[in-house]
């Protein structure tokens, strides 16, 4: 996994961060041939749309997308995590996903925090199908917004590692059910 390194934009002068990560493992399984699985996952852009709180995906260069993931922080603030990607394709067999640095300038309002997604989706086929098994890792460092960080760094860090339990939860849970659907839909050419 790469070094995490906080985005920093006008609106975010905090100096208190809060980092965190998570792992997701989901296996896909589709009832069609690999190749037509593969094609399907090798629209970054369209399959990274599905992700639960997805508000952008940005391609800024060959194979180099920014995925920009929006939430709020229970109190009506907006916030977003800025993923800067790049993918390499294994033909047939692969896709990877790696954080780089080389994304354009973050120019966003409200609380702007950089993160890391790292993600490998491998790819197996099978006697009635295609199983595709999805990796990601997610890291974020996450200013800690207003009155929050008047309270113990403990106790901030506790509320926020069960956020991002829960996050990544719900996240995988809505990204499963978004890629079935979706692809059912792309297959038959809808």
């Amino acid at each position: 996994m790469a070094t995490l390194q906080p985005v920093r934009t006008a609106a975010s002068h905090q100096t208190r961060f809060l980092d965190l990560g998570g792992h997701a493992l989901h296996v896909f399984r589709f009832g069609a041939p690999l190749e037509l699985a593969y094609t399907y996952f090798c629209d970054i852009s369209a399959v990274f749309r599905l992700l639960p709180d997805a508000l952008d995906v940005q391609s800024f260069g060959p194979d180099r997308y920014r995925l920009i993931v929006g939430a709020t922080d229970g109190r009506g603030h907006s916030m977003a995590a800025v993923f800067d990607l790049l993918v390499e394709y294994d033909p047939g067999r692969a896709i990877r996903v790696m954080h780089t640095d080389e994304g354009p300038p973050v120019n966003l309002p409200g609380l702007v925090f950089g993160g890391i997604l790292e993600a490998e989706a491998i790819f197996q086929p099978g006697v009635q199908g295609t199983a595709v098994e999805y990796n990601v890792d997610i890291a974020l460092s996450i200013p800690v917004p207003g009155v929050l960080r008047l309270m113990p760094q403990p106790f901030i860090q506790n509320l926020g590692e069960r956020a991002m339990a829960f996050k990544m939860n719900q996240m995988i849970g809505g990204f499963t059910n978004s890629i079935s659907a979706d692809f059912d839909t792309w297959v038959a050419g809808g």
